[in-house]
């Protein structure tokens, strides 16, 4: 089964070298769509040496349906099984990869999308999103969950839009959203990845502003400590390029202080609207 990621990206240059090296013997193809980026995400792509790796540089988007527009170029020119959805401050463990492979292998044919947790880092890479905050309903559950995985053969009319003022999503024929067809034909398997969502991807603030989905992301919060019983992803401990930003950068006091006023808003905020 040929499996194929794609990729868009923006100012991504404090993880997007873990992003593609975590993923990189797992697919066949990362097609890498930089639509405007000014940081070093494009000189941290090249230090990257793999025909697998597809880069190409693309005007600016400003709005959701520009990016729409965007993933629809990438479907066109993709021939492949499986896509992979894989942002820029997505980090996958080799133990989670090797099970989405297997799950292909012996039971691809009966499922059209892959559905895994999240683990969304805040403030670091030491404290994660408690798992209440977790808002994505997929199929009757709710959570910290995320549809990576698409099958191409399953799907017929598979496109990508966005109604206004919505995010862009992976429509078939009849414009029902992937998520939202036979739950029975979704497999959920527990696979986490990092997700980065809520952290800085761009070295500098700047960088971050020019992003325009990037803000409302950010998030200031306490967190629970990283659990003991998860394991990093091997690639936070390889040797990197001097260009490439350490995973490790604690959080600052000035986050931490934000973080103690917030925390208890959002929390109470967690429970009204349960």
């Amino acid at each position: 089964m040929k499996i194929v990621a794609h990729t868009i990206i923006k100012n991504e240059e404090n993880w997007i070298w873990y992003s593609l090296i975590s993923v990189l013997d797992h697919v066949d193809e990362i097609m890498v769509y930089d639509t405007g980026s000014t940081d070093n995400t494009a000189e941290i792509i090249k230090t990257i040496s793999s025909s697998k790796i597809k880069f190409r540089k693309l005007p600016p988007t400003a709005d959701e349906t520009a990016l729409s527009k965007v993933r629809q170029l990438m479907l066109d020119q993709t021939q492949a099984d499986w896509l992979m959805i894989l942002d820029g401050d997505e980090i996958w463990p080799e133990e989670s990869l090797k099970t989405i492979s297997e799950f292909i292998k012996d039971h691809g044919d009966l499922y059209d999308s892959i559905v895994v947790p999240t683990i969304n880092c805040v403030g670091d890479v030491f404290h994660i999103s408690p798992p209440g905050a977790g808002r994505y309903t997929i199929a009757g559950k709710t959570g910290h969950y995320n549809l990576r995985l698409i099958n191409l053969k399953k799907i017929p009319g598979l496109q990508v839009s966005n109604f206004p003022g919505q995010l862009q999503s992976y429509y078939d024929a009849n414009s029902v959203k992937v998520q939202d067809r036979d739950p029975s034909k979704i497999a959920f398997i527990s696979a986490p990845y990092l997700h980065m969502t809520h952290l800085t991807r761009s070295s500098s603030y700047f960088h971050d502003k020019e992003v325009f989905w990037r803000g409302p992301k950010f998030k200031f919060e306490l967190g629970n400590p990283f659990p003991d019983d998860l394991k990093y992803p091997k690639d936070f401990y390889l040797p990197r390029p001097n260009i490439v930003p350490s995973p490790w950068k604690k959080r600052s006091l000035n986050y931490v202080l934000n973080a103690v006023w917030q925390t208890p808003l959002k929390m109470i905020k967690r429970r009204i609207f349960k």
